[in-house]
C-alpha cells in the first residue's frame, strides 16, 4: 500500500514529534501532591501593623519547629529569639522575667486534620503552654509555595481573634 505525499509527511512529523516528546514524557507527568507530613523549620512570622503594612512579628529570625506525622499528630514550638535570658533557674524566675519568657513562645501538641477543598489544616490541641488552648481547634489556611516550603495563616474564629499572623515554614531535609 502506497502512501500519498501528504500522508508520508504526516507520518514523518508524527515520528519526529514522538522522538522528541517521548524521552521527555516523564517531565510532564503529574508531580506528587505536596504533603504536610514531616518536620518544618520556621522561616518567617509576619503580621500587619496598624497601617496594614506587613512586619516581622518576632523579629527577622524567629525560631520554631513544627512536626506533622503521617498518623495525624502535630507538635509545634515557636520562639521569639529576642527573649531576654532568665539568668536564674526557670523555677525561680520573677514575675516580669517569667512573663517575658512566656509571651515570646508558643508551644502545643495534638492531632491534625486537613481540608483540601478549604485548604485548611486544623490542629486539635491536647497539651499546650497556655492551658486555655487545651481542647481547642487552631485553624490555619495553608498554601504550598513549593513542595518544601509552606505558608500557614492563622484563621480567625470564636476562640482566636487573628492578628493576620502568617508563618512560612521550610521542610527540614
Amino acid at each position: 500500500m502506497s502512501l500519498s505525499i501528504r500522508s508520508r509527511r504526516a507520518v514523518i512529523l508524527l515520528l519526529s514529534v514522538s522522538a522528541v516528546v517521548g524521552p521527555m514524557a516523564h517531565l510532564v507527568e503529574a508531580q506528587p501532591t505536596p504533603t504536610l507530613v514531616g518536620a518544618w523549620r520556621l522561616v518567617s512570622m509576619t503580621s500587619p501593623d496598624a497601617t496594614g503594612t506587613t512586619r516581622p512579628y518576632w523579629g527577622e529570625q524567629p525560631t520554631g519547629l513544627i512536626i506533622y506525622t503521617a498518623d495525624g499528630h502535630i507538635a509545634a514550638q515557636l520562639y521569639d529569639p529576642r527573649r531576654p535570658r532568665l539568668e536564674v533557674p526557670w523555677e525561680s524566675a520573677g514575675p516580669e522575667a517569667a512573663r517575658a519568657a512566656f509571651v515570646g513562645l508558643s508551644t502545643y501538641f495534638g492531632t491534625y486534620t486537613v481540608d483540601t477543598e478549604a485548604r485548611t489544616v486544623t490542629h486539635t490541641v491536647e497539651g499546650a503552654m497556655a492551658p486555655d488552648w487545651i481542647g481547642s481547634k487552631l485553624v490555619r489556611a495553608y498554601r504550598f509555595l513549593d513542595s518544601d516550603r509552606i505558608e500557614l495563616a492563622v484563621v480567625a474564629d470564636a476562640q482566636v481573634i487573628t492578628n493576620g499572623l502568617v508563618l512560612v515554614w521550610q521542610r527540614v531535609q
